[in-house]
């Protein structure tokens, strides 16, 4: 199960400053911001309902994933500028490599009392 890096669709870059369309498809109802240390890890979960794309703004970080229904993995760096998709279903580990500034779009807010996150090593 391979993952495609998503880069940017368009950018702009001129005297006025830099223009950055980060993705321009799903329906979103979150979105998270995090600055997280180098050495720093999120997840090592996964999520039944909630799709979630998850981009790089600055810095880098390494992700392994598991697929929990086929066993499928995969592993892959992310560096500024890319993103890339996460399934429900799909367990999920990000190490940053240095400290980096990251958005994750998610289609399903988050709700304490049912918050769509299963525990799971990858």
């Amino acid at each position: 199960m391979a993952h495609e890096i998503i880069p940017p669709g368009f950018e702009r870059n001129d005297a006025r400053g830099l223009f950055r369309e980060i993705i321009n498809s799903g329906e979103w109802k979150a979105v998270n911001w995090a600055k997280m240390s180098s050495g720093a890890t999120l997840g090592n979960h996964y999520h039944e309902k909630t799709v979630m794309f998850f981009y790089v703004m600055n810095g880098s970080a390494h992700v392994r994933t598991l697929d929990v229904g086929t066993g499928a993995r995969d592993e892959f760096e992310l560096k500024q500028g890319q993103g890339v998709f996460f399934k429900p279903m799909e367990s999920h580990i990000i190490s940053f490599t240095d400290e980096s500034e990251v958005l994750m779009l998610k289609s399903q807010p988050f709700d304490p009392s049912d918050p769509d996150i299963v525990h799971y090593p990858v």
